[in-house]
């Protein structure tokens, strides 16, 4: 790896440019934006132990509402993801 990918702030600003992503390319269209966006993220911070950091950091700076926040407390999925079915 570039020793440059070892500086978080470079990290973070390479990371921030996925929401920049051109979506009226043809080839985007098909995508979903927020999750696309949030998939990407969510792979650069499994990659590696460097990317983890910058990676969730920029994947929890937007949340939306927060089912997200309380899907990480187990005993509350049963009743966040049934009330989102329903």
């Amino acid at each position: 790896m570039h020793r440059a990918l070892l500086v978080c702030e470079i990290l973070l600003e390479i990371f921030k440019h996925i929401n920049t992503i051109d979506w009226q390319n043809p080839m985007m269209k098909s995508y979903d934006k927020v999750s696309f966006v949030r998939t990407s993220l969510a792979a650069l911070a499994t990659t590696c132990r460097t990317f983890y950091e910058p990676a969730m950091s920029e994947l929890w700076a937007n949340i939306d509402g927060l089912n997200p926040l309380l899907g990480c407390v187990i005993r509350l999925h049963p009743i966040i993801y049934s009330t989102e079915r329903a």
